[in-house]
């Protein structure tokens, strides 16, 4: 099966959960932005992902931030993540 057809089965079968990203999500990355965008070069997209991440863990616990990007993983785990990038050893 395709990458994207092993993703929307896993979303039918409940394997995973799709949530709006909505204003809240927007203001948490734009202050990402500003706090990292220089000295961590973090990327819009990215302060969205992690954004969402740290609204999601006001929720319920997330054990890993998983993402294969250095950077990303940088700012998640100065933002309390403990991380894990699967390109790495």
């Amino acid at each position: 099966m395709a990458p994207f057809a092993d993703f929307f089965a896993g979303v039918l079968a409940r394997r995973f959960s799709v949530l709006p990203i909505l204003d809240p999500e927007f203001a948490l990355a734009d202050a990402l932005l500003e706090k990292y965008a220089f000295d961590q070069r973090l990327r819009a997209l990215d302060a969205v992902q992690i954004a969402t991440a740290l609204r999601l863990q006001t929720h319920r616990p997330i054990d890993y931030f998983v993402a294969a990007d250095k950077v990303l993983c940088e700012v998640a785990g100065l933002e309390g993540f403990a991380t894990l990038n699967p390109e790495l050893p």
